[in-house]
């Protein structure tokens, strides 16, 4: 069969100063195509942003192409893009079999369903195989109850399985890297997440035991499931031997959880020779410690990314994110000392926010030795713990589907005590005030030890002058209000 995997985002120039230096590959689309490969079939991944394609001519590539199954993946944020794609698609060609999956689609799919007639299928969970066993079950209606996480219809009924999850994660395929739009050189990470050039994600565990209420990593009910470190070495050696690659950013939700896989992943980065520098999300807990950090750092590790969030104590009790402010600044302190930088996150407007509390946000950002920063909006997601109960915390319209991410230049979600304007400013204002301080200029200057660095100073540097251009042209359009 010939297969067509899309991630629908057509929009550029997000977030504060534009999304569009940054794309990197769907690697949810590189392992069902592994799969799918696996069993001889015809795949292409399609990236709209990388190959510059409108939705007019998404849908032509597709019909000339004859595809036999059209897969979507979406997020909330363009689940929009999803609808208007699958929509033209059935209008060209009616008879191709449309099939939607990603974490939009955890929440209320029986609605979604009923909505777009033109989905044909859906996929709530993980689905590495759905596609795989939807063609081997022929579309059988007396068979499709027996695929995990698929969606369907019936005689006008929808009919939702028990939510799919891979167990074994080792049994999956690595990614087929080889079908991308582009080669993985051609795609561009986001400037503070990488030390050298090519660069790329990789995943080496599913879930997460937090209960922080805005992620959806809570739909799994907190079950882990990681790569073995042979898995991940592996993985590492083929991307470094067939693609080049000198950088990687691990975006599991915690890399750092299993001290023992850690330190055995380490090792044999080690032991192997790698020469890989890399970069991973961490939770500042009581877990990391300077042995841990030492060996992180001897085996390549450049740069630690944990998520504070907020500087407020109540409102991380009402996010329940589980942190403490002294393992935080302790942690940071180590990783200062031992000259791994820190690119912690931080996320405004959340529920309980007031200026008081992005008060003392603004002065834990501005207190701790780190070296870069990535602030968001709070944005409520679907299948989380707080999108069914948002309304209590502030004004939010679940419907406003493209705006509904981390990213976005405006809040979607306001909190009682603030308005759009006051978390638009404050984002802008500690942005201004972290970078253009003379002690982070300082701090950053150590680390100009190598070419690399440098790029990526020139680089940032002009990213900060948007920055400036964009708080300016923003002030004068309030004042010309």
């Amino acid at each position: 069969m010939k297969i067509v995997l899309v991630t629908p985002n057509f929009r550029s120039g997000l977030g504060l100063v534009g999304s569009d230096h940054y794309v990197n590959p769907s690697i949810g689309l590189g392992l069902i195509s592994s799969i799918l490969l696996s069993k001889g079939h015809d795949v292409i991944i399609k990236d709209p942003i990388i190959e510059g394609l409108s939705i007019e001519q998404l849908v032509d590539h597709i019909i000339k192409y004859k595809a036999d199954i059209l897969g979507i993946s979406a997020v909330t944020m363009n689940y929009n893009n999803a609808v208007q794609l699958a929509e033209n698609v059935k209008i060209r060609n009616n008879n191709i079999p449309i099939i939607v999956g990603g974490p939009h689609f955890y929440s209320n799919i029986e609605t979604i369903m009923r909505d777009n007639e033109f989905f044909d299928f859906a996929c709530v969970g993980e689905g590495d195989y759905v596609i795989d066993k939807l063609i081997d079950a022929n579309y059988a209606s007396e068979k499709l109850s027996e695929i995990e996480g698929l969606v369907y219809r019936k005689d006008s009924i929808i009919f939702k399985n028990p939510m799919g999850m891979c167990t074994n994660i080792d049994e999956l395929p690595l990614p087929a890297y080889q079908i991308y739009p582009k080669p993985l050189k051609w795609y561009k990470p986001a400037l503070y997440t990488y030390k050298r050039l090519p660069n790329m994600m990789m995943v080496t565990s599913r879930g997460c035991p937090s209960k922080c209420i805005y992620c959806q990593g809570s739909i799994y009910n907190k079950r882990v499931r990681m790569h073995s470190p042979e898995y991940v070495i592996n993985h590492i050696k083929f991307v470094v031997s067939n693609y080049g690659i000198r950088d990687i950013f691990f975006i599991d939700d915690i890399f750092t959880l299993n001290r023992k896989r850690l330190y055995e992943i380490c090792d044999l980065m080690l032991k192997e020779n790698l020469k890989i520098t890399w970069t991973c999300f961490i939770k500042a807990n009581s877990s990391v410690d300077e042995e841990m950090l030492k060996l992180m750092k001897k085996a390549g590790c450049w740069m630690i990314q944990p998520g504070i969030e907020s500087g407020s104590p109540d409102v991380l009790k009402i996010l329940k994110k589980g942190s403490s402010f002294t393992q935080v600044e302790r942690v940071c302190r180590l990783a200062d000392k031992l000259g791994i930088q820190i690119k912690p996150c931080f996320m405004l407007g959340s529920p309980g926010e007031t200026k008081a509390t992005l008060k003392k946000t603004f002065d834990i950002a501005l207190s701790l030795p780190i070296n870069h920063i990535s602030v968001s909006f709070f944005s409520p997601l679907p299948g989380t713990p707080v999108w069914d109960n948002v309304h209590r915390y502030g004004d939010f319209n679940p419907n406003d589907t493209d705006n509904v991410y981390f990213s976005t230049p405006i809040p979607c979600f306001i909190p009682h005590a603030m308005k759009s304007a006051d978390l638009e400013n404050k984002r802008e204002e500690l942005y201004y005030k972290f970078y253009f301080r003379m002690s982070n200029m300082l701090r950053n200057i150590k680390y100009l030890k190598d070419i690399h660095e440098l790029r990526r100073l020139i680089k940032g540097t002009v990213i900060l002058f948007k920055l400036i251009l964009g708080i300016i042209t923003h002030r004068l359009r309030s004042l010309q209000r």
